[in-house]
């Protein structure tokens, strides 16, 4: 069984990104495009890369 993935109000998901199972994307996120997100991601973060890594905080 899989555990859910959850996507707060107002993230922004890039097309071909990728949640793994478990994940929560907290409100405001960016995700980039392509990326494999497999952490959890803090709220208004930029998030990129395989796997994706920290970018930036941006201000709420």
């Amino acid at each position: 069984m899989f555990a859910p993935v959850v996507i707060d109000d107002d993230a922004d998901l890039g097309i071909g990104s990728i949640i793994m199972p478990g994940v929560t994307v907290g409100r405001g996120a960016q995700i980039a495009a392509g990326a494999v997100v497999s952490r959890d991601v803090a709220a208004y973060s930029v998030v990129a890369g395989v796997p994706a890594k920290l970018l930036r905080e941006r201000p709420t």
